[in-house]
């Protein structure tokens, strides 16, 4: 009778233990393009994405992010935005801070006046009419707050040279109206920045 009793209870451990570790994910991808001037004036077009990994357990849901990334056409530099959850890459705020920011480089970014910036600076905030502080928490339409610019728009890589411009500064956040799509980006769900060389260089074909 000992033994039935201690079999179940196992038993029935084993079940809590199987339960709990047999956790869902289901993952969505947000994105947004929009068109706007590069620090150097050029025209071009720009890609907002991010994902969102909702994790289902036995007991309970938790929801993960992404960096929120910000792509720009014809350019190699990628911008991630990190809220409170990444600290060790969002150095340029407080780790008691709330927001979302892409935190510049002293040898790569300067300010709008073109003046140096100190490491660590916050050279660009993301957020949404709601005033959302985490990744996870943003809808429809987001902010993007631009405060910085490269110090060279191109970078030299070999006989290469490299683009690497982003968002024009202003003093006016950018409104970017966003859509979602079930999956991952790396699916294919999302299409991609036209980065052909006749929008890049057109001077390459003359």
């Amino acid at each position: 009778m000992v033994f039935k009793k201690i079999a179940k209870v196992s038993f029935l451990m084993v079940c809590v233990v199987l339960f709990q570790g047999c956790a869902t994910s289901r993952t969505t991808t947000h994105y947004g393009f929009f068109e706007a001037e590069n620090s150097a004036g050029e025209l071009r077009q720009f890609r907002l994405i991010w994902e969102v990994i909702e994790v289902e357990g036995f007991n309970d849901r938790r929801r993960y992010s992404t960096p929120l990334m910000l792509e720009t056409q014809c350019s190699e530099r990628v911008l991630r935005f990190y809220d409170e959850n990444y600290r060790s890459q969002r150095s340029c705020m407080a780790n008691d801070e709330l927001g979302i920011a892409f935190c510049g480089a002293p040898g790569l970014d300067i300010d709008h006046r073109a003046l140096p910036i100190e490491q660590g600076k916050a050279c660009a905030y993301a957020s949404d009419a709601r005033g959302s502080a985490e990744i996870t928490l943003l809808r429809d339409e987001v902010q993007i707050t631009m405060r910085c610019q490269p110090k060279e728009t191109q970078e030299r890589q070999g006989r290469k040279w490299i683009n690497q411009d982003y968002l024009k500064p202003s003093v006016i956040p950018y409104v970017v109206a966003t859509k979602s799509v079930a999956g991952s980006d790396r699916d294919g769900h999302v299409p991609k920045l036209w980065n052909h060389s006749s929008v890049c260089d057109p001077d390459q074909g003359r």
